[in-house]
């Protein structure tokens, strides 16, 4: 398959909770994709974080079994698979304890590239997965921070969060992620409320107290 995507500038990805449902359903598929279509991938490094003790091979194994699961039958190719999880690493880690972190500094050796740390992780970890990577020197002016959601359980945690979070990454380092808000029956609200002269006039901060969004989920 010819590439589609421009090459990406060389890049560390650390992926906390990298064995967990969102990375194995949702992270790494869509990672599948992306090195897939993408020119010159030799310089991107993915390294997992989780809590079992996993050697390197156990984990891509794992990685491609849940592509061959998760990603749709007309797009799985077997040998861009095998590819994309030859280029996997993956280091146990607790976010909580704060064991595994030096070992993680051993595999992140150049800080000029850019390090991308994501939290697949419960927002209770947000925090103490941010400071044992500040005391362990990895965080550097390249480094980028994704918060998946949900970003704390109300606004009193929220704002936990972003107070600690924002202590350590400045804020232009700070991703904050609801994939949800990026699926076609939330943005067709917006051409709801614009669309329609009956709901327009009304739908604004005068009278809209809060919006709440229930997502319904079996896992």
């Amino acid at each position: 398959m010819s590439s589609s995507l421009p090459a990406l500038e060389p890049f560390d990805l650390v992926l906390f909770g990298g064995t967990g449902d969102l990375a194995m359903r949702k992270l790494l598929p869509g990672l599948y994709f992306q090195h897939r279509d993408a020119a010159h991938t030799d310089h991107w490094h993915i390294i997992a974080a989780g809590r079992q003790a996993l050697d390197r091979e156990t984990f891509a194994n794992l990685v491609l079994e849940s592509c061959r699961q998760f990603v749709p039958a007309a797009d799985f190719d077997e040998a861009a698979a095998r590819r994309f999880v030859s280029q996997l690493d993956y280091v146990s880690v607790d976010g909580q304890a704060g064991r595994g972190f030096e070992e993680l500094k051993v595999k992140l050796v150049d800080p000029d590239r850019t390090r991308v740390f994501y939290l697949a992780t419960a927002p209770d970890l947000f925090t103490t997965i941010c400071t044992h990577l500040a005391q362990a020197g990895l965080v550097t002016p390249r480094s980028r921070v994704v918060l998946e959601k949900p970003l704390g359980r109300d606004l009193a945690s929220a704002t936990r969060i972003n107070e600690h979070v924002g202590a350590i990454f400045k804020e232009h380092q700070i991703y904050r992620i609801d994939h949800y808000l990026g699926k076609e029956t939330v943005q067709n609200l917006i051409a709801l409320r614009f669309g329609n002269a009956l709901l327009e006039p009304l739908w604004n901060g005068t009278w809209v107290r809060d919006v709440q969004i229930t997502i319904a989920e079996n896992i």
